[in-house]
């Protein structure tokens, strides 16, 4: 069951373009999955997801096709390499590589809206 909660909340989120992953993983982690199942499980729910929302999102006219080539084809050349690097990684490395990197991305997040509050109160 806890497994299904998992699901809604990373589809979720993923839908709403917010990264799914970032939510999916640690809440994976925290039910003892290990480090590389729950990005393996991140990788093809977010593969799911796409294909569902990518018509969505074409037929909205909400999709910029140039730029999302290049994203593309840059995501999936580094993920390649991504993967081979990380085959023989330790899973503590991996857990504290990724724990670090959330942390950075809401340290910004929150510097970002401070800086934000603060123009508008000016």
């Amino acid at each position: 069951m806890l497994f299904v909660l998992i699901g809604v909340i990373g589809g979720t989120l993923g839908a709403m373009g917010l990264g799914g992953g970032s939510v999916l993983i640690p809440l994976l982690s925290l039910l003892s999955v290990s480090q590389k199942s729950a990005q393996v499980a991140n990788i093809f729910s977010f593969i799911i997801m796409s294909i569902f929302l990518l018509p969505i999102n074409i037929s909205k006219k909400k999709v910029d096709f140039f730029p999302s080539a290049i994203f593309g084809i840059a995501g999936c050349l580094f993920s390649f390499l991504s993967a081979l690097l990380v085959k023989n990684l330790d899973e503590n490395l991996s857990k504290y590589l990724f724990g670090s990197f959330l942390i950075a991305v809401g340290i910004c997040e929150i510097i970002k809206f401070l800086s934000k509050y603060a123009k508008n109160k000016r």
